[in-house]
């Protein structure tokens, strides 16, 4: 056995090699891999060992040089692309005849192929799962995979019907990613690997989302969106991805909706969510905040998993379970702030936190806890329960790790609505014998504080509270957003025309737009003397705040 054993294993490598006659670079620079085939070449594969997040586009040429015999390319192979995600366009030649199944199967960040009326046959699933096949040839067997042939194609947008309602794509190099009024639902992949979009405003007129709706759309900047629900990997490696908004209409956030955006600096999840699904927001490596809302009740495994940079998480309401590696080598994370609710906590939830130097757990029963979601935190680290709970705490079979056990009536948390504005410290805790807490709001050069979350503007402030668990406030900062130092521009003149805001004598400037929360929903430098915000990058009527260059930012009334 262990002689047949070895045989195999020597033989295990051979299967993972492309068989092929020959190879040859094609007029895209990729190399492509032929056998030869009766009237010519056949493409059979490719060497596609680059990165699958950069967008590719390939071009096949009609002839290839065999040593010193020329053949003209007949087909495409079995399988020969399949899988080749990042693969946003191929120019077929004329003289490809047979397109074999499978040969662009998952090829779904080609969004729309078109396919020449010369090709004779198509075989099965050759364009699996790719939004749509352009092909008006003799082929059978449509639509091979594809969701969609000749879907209506009207600007750079393809739609499963002539209203409009149905987003099936756009084209690939599409700069625009303004959604029309029609729309209530956009396809699978339907934006992946679009990389000219630097912003999206996906409202809720859109009711239905497919999977990857914008994967690997590298330059995305600013997003908004209130669906629903959609999908898994939403915006999963827009890895320019800065600022994030989640409207009030969102209901879950899918499996990998945000993984690998490390651009991406705080996340705030809407109450209304009620579901934060695995891997969420992995690998967003410089997200600093994390504010999760009321109505999630459970944190799936690896939801912010290396999440590296977060240093502040806000574990609102509801949550029973944190599900496993939830957290993971977030190494930056230094206070851990569990609700009442908490029953559960997975496996190696917190495992690599070797920052956390304070857990709070308010909850008058020790939640289960398994063997390793504490991994690398130091047992000596001070850990706040209610009071009179302190010695179920230490017996308990897995809380008796720690050995620095204190009692509070109850828990102050305070934060900041934008970190770079101003933060907020609680100055006193209350203790068992004292029911007051102190918080004060410290602003940031250039920002002032305003007043925190429930409206009240003292500061420092007092709070005597009576019952448990855990207060949070919010301190609400404002910012002229100004450069120390900098000479005002000449005259700049910023008004509201047709729902744009337009900004006049800004040439050449950068230009801000800031919502009173402090987050970034457009930037870009003035290209002309009268430049204009677009209304789809302003996503509610509200006050906002406009900064050109160097100027101090001023306020202005989107009706």
């Amino acid at each position: 056995m262990r002689k047949l054993f070895l045989v195999v294993s020597l033989l295990m490598p051979a299967l993972w090699v492309s068989s092929h006659d020959f190879d040859a670079v094609s007029p895209s620079g990729h190399t492509l891999y032929y056998d030869v085939v009766p009237g010519g070449a056949m493409v059979v594969g490719w060497d596609y060992s680059f990165d699958e997040t950069t967008p590719v586009r390939l071009v096949i040429p009609a002839h290839v040089s065999n040593g010193n015999v020329n053949l003209r390319v007949v087909a495409i192979g079995s399988s020969a692309f399949k899988n080749a995600y990042s693969l946003v366009s191929v120019e077929f030649p004329s003289s490809v005849k047979t397109i074999d199944s499978s040969a662009f199967e998952q090829c779904y960040g080609l969004g729309s192929v078109a396919v020449p009326s010369t090709v004779e046959s198509i075989g099965t699933g050759a364009f699996g799962r790719v939004p749509n096949v352009e092909y008006d040839g003799p082929a059978q067997g449509a639509p091979w995979g594809a969701y969609y042939v000749n879907a209506y194609h009207e600007e750079h947008y393809y739609y499963a019907d002539s209203q409009k309602t149905h987003l099936v794509c756009c084209e690939r190099d599409a700069s625009d990613a303004t959604l029309p009024s029609t729309v209530n639902e956009i396809g699978d992949h339907a934006f992946a690997y679009c990389s000219n979009i630097t912003s999206v405003s996906v409202d809720n007129n859109v009711t239905s989302m497919g999977t990857g709706v914008f994967l690997c759309c590298e330059s995305l900047v600013n997003a908004f969106y209130n669906v629903r629900t959609s999908g898994s990997h939403t915006f999963a490696e827009c890895k320019n991805l800065r600022q994030l908004t989640l409207g009030s209409s969102v209901r879950s956030i899918p499996l990998r909706f945000c993984s690998g955006c490390s651009s991406l600096e705080n996340i705030v999840i809407p109450d209304g969510v009620d579901r934060l699904e695995s891997d969420a927001f992995s690998g967003c490596a410089s997200l600093k905040v994390a504010v999760v809302g009321s109505g999630v009740s459970e944190i799936g495994s690896n939801a912010f998993a290396h999440c590296i940079s977060l240093g502040e998480v806000a574990l609102t309401g509801n949550i029973t379970r944190i599900g496993t590696k939830a957290f993971r080598c977030c190494r930056s994370l230094r206070e851990l702030v569990l609700p009442a609710t908490v029953v559960d906590i997975d496996n190696r939830a917190f495992s690599g936190c070797e920052s956390i130097n304070r857990i709070v757990c308010m909850a008058d029963d020790a939640p289960y806890a398994s063997a390793t979601c504490f991994d690398s935190i130091d047992t000596e680290i001070e850990v706040v329960v209610p009071c009179g709970k302190e010695g179920l705490y230490g017996q308990d079979v897995f809380w008796s790790y720690f050995s620095n056990f204190v009692g509070q009536q109850y828990y102050m948390d305070v934060s900041s609505n934008n970190l770079a504005w101003g933060h907020a410290v609680a100055t006193h805790q209350p203790t068992c014998d004292d029911n007051l807490a102190v918080i004060e709001a410290v602003a940031a050069d250039g920002c002032r504080f305003v007043r925190w979350d429930d409206g009240n503007a003292d500061n420092p402030r007092q709070i005597a509270h009576t019952g448990g668990g855990i207060i949070r406030r919010v301190a609400m900062f404002e910012s002229d957003l100004s450069v120390g130092g900098a000479e005002a521009l000449p005259v700049v003149s910023v008004y509201v025309s047709n729902g744009d805001i337009v900004v006049e004598g800004a040439q050449g400037e950068m230009v801000w737009l800031f919502d009173m929360m402090g987050r970034e929903w457009f930037s870009a430098k003035a290209s002309s003397s009268s430049f204009t915000v677009p209304s789809r990058n302003i996503p509610t009527a509200g006050v906002y705040l406009i900064k050109v260059g160097s100027c101090k930012a001023r306020k202005i009334v989107m009706p």
